[in-house]
């Protein structure tokens, strides 16, 4: 399939590119980081894969709620209702309701809304495309510096660059389209630089919900590389499980950093 850029934001963070990058490698800082997205991320159970030294990928399932929330009183009803409110690209249209009929799943619901909208919106046929590949977030990383998304629904991409003042990244946020089929493949849109004081949740482009969630993953990297450089013994622990995805990027960078160094 043919893609096109039709959001492409930046700003710069106040942290090095390599913090900034890790920030976006596990989906465990969902429960505390995004309260808001719990209801419907099953962040403590994504699944991460290590493909050689370039290339590793978290699956994390979204319309099943998080494992650290009580499920007493919460229907998959209410699943749905809390994805449609605080998921960044899955909005309400005028006059729709989403009803999760007796007997199914909220996750169900979503993946079949899922496949009528992305079939609708860009003339691909996505009867074969499973809830998986719909909905999740498949969040890969290739190195150094680029974090791309799987699936159907418009793909985020993320790029981290380095900044002269090496305290500092410039961080990028693409949402890729993609191009009904017979049409031709339109211009990307240029870049749009946030200034020091604009948040990505100020940003028309990137929207409110998704806004607000760059922000929060972005609020406390300061805080990290300022610790990072005051640490007494200059190691960090890492979680067996949880941060493999740091651990890999990490001996990658060494091996390059043996090798040309």
């Amino acid at each position: 399939d043919e893609c096109t850029t039709v959001v492409w934001v930046a700003k710069v963070i106040h942290a090095n590119w390599k913090v900034v990058n890790e920030a976006f490698q596990e989906a465990w800082h969902a429960f505390s980081i995004h309260p808001q997205i719990t209801p419907f991320v099953s962040e403590a159970n994504t699944s991460y894969n290590i493909y050689g030294d370039n290339v590793n990928v978290g699956f994390n399932a979204q319309g099943a709620m998080s494992p650290f929330l009580d499920p007493a009183g919460k229907t998959e009803q209410w699943i749905v209702d809390e994805y449609l409110k605080f998921n960044g690209r899955s909005a309400l249209e005028e006059g729709e309701e989403i009803v999760v009929p007796e007997g199914s799943t909220a996750r169900r619901v979503l993946g079949e809304r899922a496949r009528r909208d992305y079939s609708r919106n860009t003339g691909y046929d996505l009867d074969h495309a499973t809830d998986a590949e719909l909905l999740d977030s498949i969040f890969y990383s290739v190195f150094p510096n680029w974090g791309p998304w799987g699936g159907f629904m418009p793909s985020i991409d993320y790029r981290f660059r380095p900044w002269p003042d090496q305290d500092r990244t410039l961080m990028e946020v693409r949402i890729l389209s993609r191009v009904p089929p017979g049409q031709p493949i339109p211009r990307s849109v240029p870049m749009k630089m946030l200034g020091e004081n604009e948040s990505w949740e100020s940003a028309p482009e990137i929207g409110e919900a998704l806004g607000h969630v760059l922000d929060q993953d972005v609020e406390n990297v300061q805080q990290v590389h300022a610790g990072l450089k005051v640490s007494k013994n200059r190691k960090v622990q890492l979680a067996d499980y949880q941060e493999i995805r740091i651990r890999h990027f990490h001996k990658t960078l060494d091996k390059y950093l043996t090798r040309h160094g």
